[in-house]
């Protein structure tokens, strides 16, 4: 893994809240490309951007980003975006719950919390597969050595014998072992997608109120099972452009935007994280997301591109 730190060519702070998210835009092999990565560095300290990126094997932007990006490079950043942070979501007695890379959201919160000097009786427990695995190990022992308000609990997946910490995956046993009470905690869980599911089957089975969690997705998840193409024609107006785009069969709206030259700030493309998110004004849809619209968007006629299919005829505010 590595640290990228960003600064602004014009001295400028960056605004963001613990637990957001940027867009990277980068060109590659003369593509454009864009993903979405975690602010790991804390709005306490806004004189610099910082994400933590783990090079995943045929990842096409990590392994460049790795290889590539040097020190007086630059490159477009958009953002920060996500409403999965720490001033938008009200919180008290915080639980962290991150498995792998998902810790570099919640490690913005902690640094948060930890810079301001919070008196919260702060829990954080991070799932890794082995203790070389295991991202800020350093920077979070020294912080709950600190600050005696915080409690870091680390867990391995697999045995290893110089580990003398808690080991396998979590369940609801282990969880209300290491936080007895989380029914009283608001948490803040992030990571690949069958941790997170996991994590929640836990919480679920314990009871924890629904109103007390919050998550974020952090990749790893499969494509989403979409609708089966509509046998009827499809087309997308494109309101604000005047552009007409007759679909394909199985054309979802991020592709039809592609195919005409419209712009749609993409990301994940699965369904999760909500960056593909545009208005819809008239027309249906068969769509189905990984939770990267929330209700009240839904019902405000909002539907993510990536994971859209026209039926029929569709209007966008494009």
């Amino acid at each position: 893994m590595k640290t990228f730190v960003f600064t602004s060519p014009t001295d400028r702070m960056f605004c963001f809240s613990a637990g957001q998210y940027v867009l990277v835009h980068l060109k590659i092999e003369g593509a454009a490309v864009t993903r979405s990565y975690s602010v790991s560095s804390p709005p306490t300290r806004p004189l610099d951007l910082q994400i933590t990126v783990k090079r995943t094997p045929g990842g096409l932007v990590s392994n460049w980003l790795h290889d590539n990006l040097g020190a007086g490079d630059e490159i477009a950043i958009e953002g920060p975006l996500g409403s999965f942070n720490l001033d938008d979501l009200p919180y008290e007695k915080p639980l962290f719950l991150s498995g792998g890379s998902g810790i570099t959201p919640v490690m913005s919160m902690l640094r948060a919390l930890t810079d301001r000097a919070a008196d919260q009786d702060i829990s954080f427990v991070h799932s890794a597969r082995t203790p070389g695995d295991i991202v800020f190990r350093r920077e979070l022992d020294a912080l709950a050595s600190r600050f005696p308000n915080v409690k870091v609990t680390c867990v391995c997946s697999q045995e290893d014998p110089t580990w003398r910490g808690p080991t396998g995956r979590i369940d609801s046993q282990m969880l209300l072992t290491l936080v007895p009470d989380l029914h009283n905690r608001t948490i803040f869980v992030c990571g690949p997608e069958a941790y997170m599911k996991a994590a929640r089957a836990c919480l679920d089975a314990i009871g924890v109120a629904p109103s007390r969690y919050h998550q974020e997705s952090f990749g790893g998840g499969s494509s989403p099972q979409l609708e089966p193409a509509p046998t009827i024609p499809s087309a997308v107006r494109f309101v604000r452009s005047g552009i007409v785009h007759n679909c394909l069969p199985g054309e979802t709206l991020l592709e039809a935007a592609r195919q005409c030259g419209v712009y749609v700030p993409t990301a994940c493309q699965q369904g999760v994280c909500g960056t593909c998110r545009i208005a819809k004004l008239s027309g249906e849809v068969a769509m189905e997301d990984l939770g990267g619209l929330a209700p009240e968007e839904k019902s405000a006629g909002y539907v993510l591109a990536c994971c859209s299919h026209p039926q029929g005829s569709v209007s966008l505010d494009l």
